[in-house]
């Protein structure tokens, strides 16, 4: 598997997410700051629109979702399932950070 950097570390806002273009596609980067960072695919499964980035982040019987902003389903952060329909499901993107940058796995 070959790992892409992204951006620093200190570039990563916590608590949102953002988009970063990563070997062809948009991808998705929430860091939760203690509870860890996550990446996902950033088109939503539902509409095809890019913008899981901009979707809210909850947490749902102790797990972390991004909701996304347009037709509202719940993405598991962890896997990229949905809660609302089990049919549809964000790809989940391996994520790496160290004191030499933010790593995301590339296609």
């Amino acid at each position: 598997m070959s790992w892409e950097k992204v951006c620093d570390p200190s570039a990563l806002p916590v608590g949102k997410g953002i988009a970063a273009w990563v070997a062809g596609r948009a991808v998705a980067i929430f860091n939760l700051g203690q509870q860890g960072v996550y990446a996902l695919d950033n088109r939503d499964p539902a509409s095809g629109v890019s913008l899981l980035a901009r979707g809210q982040i909850c947490e749902l019987a102790g797990e972390l979702y991004v909701c996304s902003p347009l037709y509202k389903q719940h993405y598991r952060l962890t896997t990229g399932e949905c809660l609302e329909e089990p049919q549809l499901k964000a790809t989940k993107v391996d994520i790496r950070i160290d004191e030499t940058g933010v790593w995301l796995a590339g296609a």
